[in-house]
């Protein structure tokens, strides 16, 4: 088995995972494949081997790449000024952004739904999940410590909002970015009557 190139952030190994990226979101995972993006890339197959195993490595990287860079304008968008409610609303309002913009992950939620809880994807959907959960919970306790959010389990309430927030972004019955405010009024107020 050749030994894989050591260097993470090498310009060929950056050029691999953009092409990969490019025929991720415009073919899907299943009609991708290593010559393809080889191609995409200018380089022989032979060379992804020496940054790569296989396919699924080179989608795990692509993916790793995609959900800390979510995590990144997450963190940026939550440090920002503001109540605890003005910081998630801003959360939701990125997240509809970066899901719009990034035609990988529009592409494998239609085609290549059936991976996303596969074992090729479900440590990072893990680690996605854990890392918003974290997020949003430090976010609700500076609510509850300012007197905006009433006092929850800042954890469960989060896992809740994620999972609720997640949901409606995988759905394909109505856009996303016209539900989002709905759910937050939702979330934040309740179904009771005023």
């Amino acid at each position: 088995m050749p030994q894989l190139a050591e260097a993470t952030d090498s310009p060929t190994r950056r050029r691999i995972l953009a092409a990969a990226e490019k025929r991720f979101a415009a073919f899907g995972y299943r009609r991708t494949g290593i010559a393809e993006i080889a191609r995409e890339a200018g380089v022989a197959a032979g060379t992804l081997y020496r940054y790569f195993e296989n396919k699924e490595e080179i989608f795990r990287a692509v993916m790793r790449e995609l959900l800390e860079a979510w995590l990144e304008t997450a963190r940026r968008v939550l440090s920002e000024g503001g109540t605890a409610v003005e910081r998630l609303r801003r959360l939701g309002e990125a997240s509809v952004d970066y899901n719009r913009e990034n035609a990988l992950i529009n592409s494998v939620y239609r085609r290549d739904e059936e991976i996303i809880f596969a074992p090729l994807l479900e440590e990072l959907h893990e680690h996605l999940l854990t890392q918003n959960v974290a997020m949003i919970a430090d976010v609700l306790r500076d609510g509850i410590r300012e007197g905006t959010i009433r006092d929850v389990d800042p954890e469960r309430a989060a896992f809740i909002l994620f999972l609720g927030g997640d949901a409606l972004s995988n759905q394909t019955h109505h856009p996303y970015r016209e539900v989002l405010p709905l759910y937050g009024e939702i979330m934040m107020n309740g179904l009771l009557p005023r």
